[in-house]
């Protein structure tokens, strides 16, 4: 619901990098849709980082494209839909551009997608993992929330080993981006 729960369970960077706070106008244009609150608090507080060193989200700017949200959004529906289309599977849920379709937002290092399923209000928007293979698991919470679950063990999403994450829930920002 708010970004107060991921900051009790990780608490911010002191001096977050990459940390930004808008305007948001030309990046929601470019993607078509509102942002989520939660995703932009958590931008201005946590910046460009890794969560466990293995789950990241993606940065409204950027001069990568591995990391641009603008970028990943497109490249990620692309993915999904040529997924779908060499399984012949029917999609789960409608994909971007599409009305109330997967948004992507972040990801993890061994490939798993992390998508906002856009029904309904920004605020509203649960989470939604994105197997490699075209597996699917909807999480009925906003982002930060998610996160924060995951980091705790509160949450568990089935393609994340058993043992993740393991140590003390930390967020380290990167060096540069």
């Amino acid at each position: 619901m708010t970004i107060e729960n991921l900051i009790k369970a990780v608490p911010p960077p002191s001096e977050p990098f990459w940390a930004y706070k808008g305007p948001w106008g030309a990046i929601e244009g470019e993607i078509g849709v509102t942002l989520p609150p939660d995703y932009k608090d958590y931008i201005a507080t946590y910046g460009a980082g890794y969560f466990m060193q293995f789950m990241s989200v993606f940065l409204p700017k950027s001069w990568t494209v591995n990391l641009r949200l603008g970028a990943q959004v497109r490249l990620k529906a692309g993915s999904a839909r040529d997924v779908l289309l060499a399984s012949e599977e029917e999609p789960p849920y409608p994909i971007w551009p599409d009305p109330g379709g997967l948004v992507a937002f972040g990801g993890t290092d061994n490939g798993d997608e992390l998508f906002w399923l856009t029904r309904g209000a920004p605020q509203d928007w649960p989470v939604v993992v994105w197997y490699e293979d075209s597996n699917v698991e909807l999480f009925d919470c906003d982002m930060t929330d998610f996160l924060a679950g995951i980091v705790t063990g509160a949450i568990f999403a089935d393609v994340f080993d058993e043992d993740w994450p393991s140590g003390e829930p930390k967020f380290e920002p990167y060096s540069q981006v």
